[in-house]
């Protein structure tokens, strides 16, 4: 568990606060004062240690984002930065890939706000939407782009753009309308087991349109 100093227990308490609101009443709808009262500072707090809400939330977009890429889709980059990989190797890397998303969604112990919060910024056209845009959604799609077009030398942006949405966008889902999924699922949470047959439906249709090996769960 990571340990703060006085300081910084007070703005990741408040962080957490306002990401929680947003959460629940949207990015939009969060006051200085309701995140006050949720996380039992004071208001001036906020203005002391962020200079205001534009900077309290730039604070939360960061932290949503931070470690949001997984070592092992870090490590997938560095292999596509070696010799190109084979047709089995593609197969493989799909599985990291998407193991990956669902261990950060799932696994990581990431506060349910997070991807709460990256799902509303996909949704504005704002200085929010730019620091996600430029610092985590451009270079991951970037490198899914060159993911894909090392599979396929012929496919252009809009189709690795479309196989992308179709592996990963089934992840979120589940996390965005988790409330609503485990309702009709009539579970407390995703088990295992679900979690895995998630991996294993995600992958293979993949490795099926991309015309590669199938592969089974290491």
């Amino acid at each position: 568990m990571a340990k703060y100093s006085a300081s910084e227990t007070t703005k990741m308490k408040m962080i957490n606060a306002a990401g929680e609101l947003a959460a629940e009443v949207g990015l939009d709808n969060v006051s200085t004062r309701a995140v006050a009262d949720r996380s039992g500072e004071n208001i001036g707090s906020i203005h002391y240690h962020f200079g205001g809400k534009d900077g309290l939330f730039e604070a939360v977009v960061r932290e949503a984002m931070k470690d949001y890429m997984s070592k092992a889709r870090e490590s997938l980059m560095a292999d596509l930065a070696s010799d190109p990989p084979d047709r089995e190797a593609f197969s493989q890397m799909i599985r990291s890939i998407v193991a990956g998303e669902i261990d950060d969604m799932f696994r990581s112990g990431r506060a349910p706000w997070h991807s709460q919060v990256i799902y509303q910024l996909l949704q504005r056209d704002d200085a929010l939407y730019e620091l996600f845009r430029t610092e985590h959604l451009d270079p991951s799609m970037d490198g899914m782009y060159r993911f894909f077009k090392l599979v396929d030398p012929a496919m252009t942006n809009e189709d690795a753009f479309l196989h992308a949405a179709v592996m990963k966008m089934p992840i979120f889902a589940h996390a965005n309308y988790m409330k609503a999924m485990l309702k009709r699922l009539d579970v407390a949470a995703y088990s295992e087991e679900y979690l895995q047959k998630l991996e294993d439906l995600l992958v293979s249709q993949t490795q099926w349109a991309l015309g590669l090996p199938l592969d089974k769960p290491a």
